[in-house]
């Protein structure tokens, strides 16, 4: 049996990450620790390929770090915001808050940053989506004549 079989056609070209404004969605959170000690939520955001984007469709940016720190509490507010939490609202945790962050769209404005002679996706702000969330395709529409009753 068969485990893997090479296909040629679900290779994807490398596309480079070019800075600007891209549509996507919270796909992913790790609880960790900063070098410093502190508490970190890191998130991933998968570009959505349900949007007219120029370029990265269905690629992810990984690795956005939310140190738990008075200095960087900005970060947690400004994402907050821009998926839409309501003002006021209360976390018992900062899983709580990342739980709350999954599958909710929202725009983020990418820098490149270099690393070892590679460019990567950085996150730099956060913007309310302007197109929502993804439809639902897998709706189903029953009208009164499909029902046998």
């Amino acid at each position: 049996m068969s485990v893997f079989k090479v296909d040629y056609s679900k290779v994807n070209e490398f596309e480079e990450w070019k800075e600007g404004e891209y549509e996507v969605i919270v796909v992913g959170y790790e609880m960790t620790q900063a070098k410093t000690g502190s508490n970190m939520v890191v998130l991933t955001y998968e570009v959505r390929d349900d949007v007219d984007q120029p370029s990265n469709k269905g690629k992810k940016i990984n690795y956005d770090n939310f140190v738990v720190s008075e200095k960087s509490m900005w970060r947690f507010q400004a994402l907050s915001k821009a998926v839409g939490v309501p003002e006021g609202m209360d976390f018992e945790s900062f899983t709580e808050w990342a739980k709350t962050m999954q599958n909710k769209p929202v725009r983020v404005v990418v820098g490149l940053r270099k690393h070892n002679g590679n460019s990567y996706p950085q996150v730099n702000s956060f913007k309310p989506s302007e197109v929502g969330k993804p439809s639902d395709d897998g709706s189903i529409d029953i009208k009164d004549d499909d029902v046998p009753f």
